[in-house]
Formats: structure tokens, C-alpha cells, sequence
């Protein structure tokens, strides 16, 4: 309890901003810019989570304006198509010696390029940059998917959350990743 509450009182007072300058990267010799995301995302970013989430937008305008603005210690980054199209965006918040993943999504049109795994890629640098011991996220139960994939990056299930999506009280799988800290 000790570690958990010390970790807790590092990030918010010592922890650092993640130094994320934008660049390019190439995915199945596709270029892409991968940059923070800025307020003027949002209009795009709630458009891709309907397109992902059946039409359902899980975050609202003021959800996301509230992370991205927010003091704790955090990593929001889209990545954009040549085209100025968003393809994908992640979100992260450290807690204590967490790094906890608060949204991820992948357009449809974008799915099974590489996006996703880039994404979770830099995000798992923005932790270990800040010491933190796991990455952590929830995964719908009916996201086999999403869950493949997270398991495929080293992502093993904790618990089950009941009850976690409040709009069809759908069951969260919890998943963790441990990090090598050095």
C-alpha cells in the first residue's frame, strides 16, 4: 500500500510530461504523421469513435478536452493519414506506477496496418520513461479483437469488471502488461 501511495504522490508531483515531438513513420509503406493530440482534434476524434464503437461516442468533447488539459502526467497522440485524416488516437494517464490506457481506437478504414500496436508502442515508452512498473487498460468482452491483439503485445487479463460500459452494462475485461524498468 506504501509503494502504490508513494508512486501515487511521484506522479503528481514529480511527474514528468512526456518530451512527444511529432514524426512521421512509415506502416505498410505508408507514410503517417504521429503528433499530440490539440483541441481542434476533437470533432474528428468523437467521428472515429462512432465509426468504431457501432455509432456510440464512449467520450464526450469535455471527456476529452478534460485529459488532454489535465495536470497529472499524460500522452494523447493521433496519427494522421497524409490525407489530414486521422487513422488512430490513443490516450494514457499515469497512476501511481501505472500507466493506465484510457482510450484507444483505430478507424475501421484502418484496421490491421500496424496502427494499434504503434500506438500502445509509444505509449509503453511514455511509461517506462516515468518508471512505471505495468501498463493497464479494459477491454469490452465482446472485443476478442482488441484482446488478441493486447495479448499478442504481452497484455495477460486481471479480473473481469462487471457491468463496466454504463450504455449496455457490458462486462470489462481488466488487462495488465509488467514492464521492464531499468
Amino acid at each position: 500500500m506504501l509503494k502504490k501511495f508513494s508512486g501515487l504522490v511521484k506522479t503528481i508531483l514529480y511527474g514528468k510530461q512526456y518530451p512527444f515531438n511529432s514524426k512521421y513513420v512509415s506502416l505498410r509503406d505508408e507514410e503517417y504523421l504521429l503528433r499530440k493530440i490539440i483541441d481542434q482534434d476533437i470533432k474528428e476524434l468523437i467521428a472515429l469513435e462512432r465509426d468504431v464503437y457501432f455509432g456510440e461516442t464512449p467520450w464526450t468533447k469535455s471527456a476529452f478536452l478534460s485529459e488532454i488539459h489535465s495536470p497529472i502526467p499524460h500522452l494523447y497522440i493521433c496519427i494522421v493519414t497524409q490525407k489530414e485524416e486521422i487513422a488512430g488516437f490513443i490516450g494514457s494517464r499515469l497512476i501511481g506506477n501505472d500507466t493506465h490506457i484510457t482510450n484507444i481506437a483505430v478507424g475501421t478504414g484502418f484496421q490491421n496496418r500496424g496502427i494499434g500496436k504503434l500506438l500502445i508502442d509509444e505509449v509503453e515508452k511514455f511509461a517506462i520513461m516515468n518508471d512505471c512498473e505495468t501498463l493497464s487498460l479494459e477491454v469490452r468482452l465482446s472485443n476478442t479483437d482488441a484482446q488478441r491483439l493486447y495479448r499478442r503485445l504481452g497484455f495477460s487479463a486481471r479480473n473481469i469488471r462487471k457491468n463496466y460500459y454504463t450504455e449496455n452494462n457490458e462486462d470489462a475485461l481488466d488487462m495488465i502488461k509488467r514492464l521492464e524498468v531499468e
